[in-house]
């Protein structure tokens, strides 16, 4: 089962999990997103390329190419008496890094397209009627998507006060957000803006940085960034998710 625990300085939390645990997140992560080729959910397919960005670490933490590391599986001589076998004592486990203020981007991306998923599978516009329908309440996909979000949600219950937990909550399934509608630059805004503070200040900080990612719409920042974003993309004749921002750059290196 994939796990999820604060770095040491808090920048961002560690997603470990063996090998299954992360082929099977990838392939739900796949089959979630909208593809940029896609003829319907156009709106979807921003957030979708962002949402690829943790398919990415994860894909890659698999294949060895971030943290490896070995975890005790409870197998003990005696076991392997009993059973007559020979294995190993220890599981070989894959980890990656990612950003706090990009984990909650996440997951609301990735709760909006959960409801997607919903109403693509049941045909209802009635997202908590679909929600048990027989093709929804055992599919595989969302089943493992919510259960990477439930880790998540621990791992922030578990820094918290129970107080700011409960607010966090009410910001993170507020009905009225429509993340398909956020400009990307301002995620980075606000993931470089948190990478320069010091520990202290990103524990104080971390539920506002919620908040500003979940009410973006009323943010003056980000109303700014997407005028700039939507300007250039149409001098530019792209997509405005293709557009990068003076300013806006991320260090070479930071202390997770």
């Amino acid at each position: 089962m994939i796990t999820i625990k604060n770095t040491p300085n808090l920048a961002g939390v560690t997603i470990s999990g063996d090998f299954n645990d992360f082929y099977s997140f990838v392939e739900a992560l796949y089959d979630i997103t909208i593809n940029e080729f896609s003829e319907k959910h156009h709106q979807y397919i921003d957030i979708s390329i962002r949402v690829l960005g943790l398919c990415y670490d994860i894909r890659h933490a698999y294949q060895g190419d971030r943290k490896v590391e070995l975890v005790d599986n409870n197998m003990t001589e005696d076991k392997m008496k009993w059973h007559s076998l020979i294995t190993p004592e220890s599981n070989v486990y894959y980890s990656c890094n990612y950003l706090y203020p990009e984990m909650f981007f996440v997951m609301l991306a990735l709760n909006a397209l959960v409801k997607l998923r919903i109403m693509d599978l049941t045909k209802k516009k009635d997202i908590y009627k679909g929600a048990t329908d027989k093709k929804i309440i055992w599919d595989e996909t969302i089943a493992i998507i919510r259960l990477f979000q439930a880790e998540f949600v621990k791992c922030v219950k578990d820094t918290v006060t129970d107080g700011t937990f409960a607010r966090w909550l009410n910001v993170m399934n507020s009905e009225h957000i429509i993340i398909e509608d956020i400009a990307g630059q301002y995620v980075d805004m606000l993931n470089i803006e948190y990478i320069n503070m010091t520990k202290e200040k990103r524990l104080k900080n971390l539920s506002s940085f919620a908040r500003r990612i979940a009410k973006f719409s009323s943010d003056d920042d980000h109303k700014e960034i997407k005028d700039i974003v939507m300007e250039a993309a149409r001098d530019y004749q792209c997509d405005p998710g293709e557009i990068r921002l003076q300013g806006i750059e991320y260090p070479e290196y930071f202390e997770w």
